[in-house]
């Protein structure tokens, strides 16, 4: 549900953000749900800023129960880097927040009665977005070390399962706790996001693989240098398993190779995107070949 349109970028927030709202408002915290909500928005307001320090422009921000998710305009084209930059921007404010708190606290420059849910808001913000599942923080960082050596596709994967595993565990154990108090309704309403978030995420995955190797055609123009990756592929390898060893930060060149171990030619990976684009996921190596070196 669109909240509102700031500057050009969308805030978003999650229909199960406001259910939990109301009903905490209703139950007598609202004092308590307008701090979990401005703890929250200064975690996605340092996104913002880094990003816009950086140099990207923020699309979309989307609130949901414990964080939320930021939309990048060119995110696919983001270096590992600064995408994790970008990411862990958030949580070293979460926890910023909650120690110059308790710091104040115990000065007694702070005396409100609500510093102590405060602090907790912004530690359990703090570790929640940490966790390495996407859509979360600490998923993008992970994914964004993986991919450096993986890829984005398989990067993405390993941490879909990782991610799924601990949306298990956490619905589970609020279950288990017997869903009796806000905190376990909050758990299980996060682990049921991060479960089908990151089914989403996984199936974006392809996309954004896309996505990547369209951006590096501006950044050879804009930078005039990429480093470059080889890969060699057999003639019978199709086009979305060779983009999927494609990682971030490389220009690829594909060596492709014929039945007798013989080299057919090479193309680029701008090349094997126009022959997926041309004619499918499927499209074999060879054809692709064949297009680009009639």
């Amino acid at each position: 549900m669109r909240l509102a349109r700031i500057k050009g970028v969308d805030i978003v927030v999650s229909p199960v953000l406001i259910v939990l709202a109301m009903a905490a408002a209703f139950s007598g915290f609202p004092i308590r749900v307008l701090i979990l909500a401005v703890a929250v928005l200064f975690h996605e307001a340092a996104h913002w800023v880094t990003a816009a320090f950086l140099g990207y422009r923020l699309e979309e921000i989307r609130l949901f129960p414990l964080g939320g998710s930021v939309r990048i305009a060119g995110m696919s084209g983001l270096e590992p880097v600064r995408e994790s930059l970008i990411a862990l921007a958030g949580p070293v404010v979460s926890i910023m927040l909650a120690v110059l708190c308790l710091e104040f606290k115990a000065l007694g420059i702070v005396t409100c009665r609500y510093a102590d849910f405060f602090i907790a808001a912004n530690t359990v913000i703090f570790l929640f977005n940490l966790l390495p599942a996407l859509p979360l923080d600490g998923g993008r960082v992970l994914r964004s070390v993986l991919s450096c050596k993986h890829g984005t596709a398989a990067a993405t994967r390993a941490v879909y399962i990782l991610g799924s595993i601990i949306a298990l565990i956490m619905g589970f154990f609020s279950l288990y706790r017997g869903l009796d108090n806000p905190l376990e309704i909050s758990m299980m309403a996060a682990a049921v996001f991060l479960f089908f978030a990151g089914r989403v995420e996984r199936k974006m995955a392809p996309s954004l693989v896309i996505s990547q190797v369209g951006c590096k055609e501006g950044l050879l123009r804009e930078k005039g240098l990429l480093r470059s990756r080889t890969l060699v592929a057999a003639y019978n390898a199709s086009g979305k398993r060779v983009i999927n060893f494609f990682v971030p930060g490389f220009y690829h060149i594909v060596f492709v190779v014929g039945r007798s171990g013989e080299v057919l030619g090479k193309v680029s990976e701008q090349e094997v995107l126009d022959g997926i684009m041309r004619h499918g996921y499927n499209v074999k190596m060879e054809e692709i070949i064949n297009i680009h070196n009639p």
